[in-house]
């Protein structure tokens, strides 16, 4: 299967996640997606307290080499399990999104464009 990669960037608030799940609704099965959000690094080293003071809109905060790998899993034809991440506990939940493989992967976030691994996958 011949994959595409889409990614749909902007500042917080802007319509990324409206404009994703819009597309979803359009065009199910013949597309993916992925949210940025959802490979915020996993820091259960940190109290609960140290998370709240993350700086959540800098490149350091996202498990890029995971997201990277995510997406050549699902354009090698395979699912991947998803990352959850919990906004209330600041943290990666224990769950996951099953995801399977498309003609149109879409991935959402802030930082898209900031690492180049990525931007080279798109």
């Amino acid at each position: 299967m011949d994959i595409m990669v889409l990614g749909v960037a902007g500042g917080t608030g802007s319509g990324k996640t409206t404009l994703t799940r819009r597309l979803k609704e359009r065009f199910g099965d013949q597309i993916s997606v992925i949210s940025h959000d959802n490979y915020y690094k996993r820091q259960d080293h940190l109290t609960y307290d140290e998370r709240c003071r993350t700086n959540y809109d800098h490149p350091d905060a996202f498990d890029t080499d995971l997201l990277c790998q995510h997406i050549l899993e699902l354009k090698a034809g395979k699912s991947i399990e998803m990352p959850v991440y919990d906004y209330a506990m600041h943290n990666r939940s224990d769950k996951t999104i099953l995801v399977h493989p498309a003609p149109v992967i879409v991935l959402e976030g802030i930082l898209l464009f900031v690492e180049n691994d990525l931007c080279d996958l798109m």
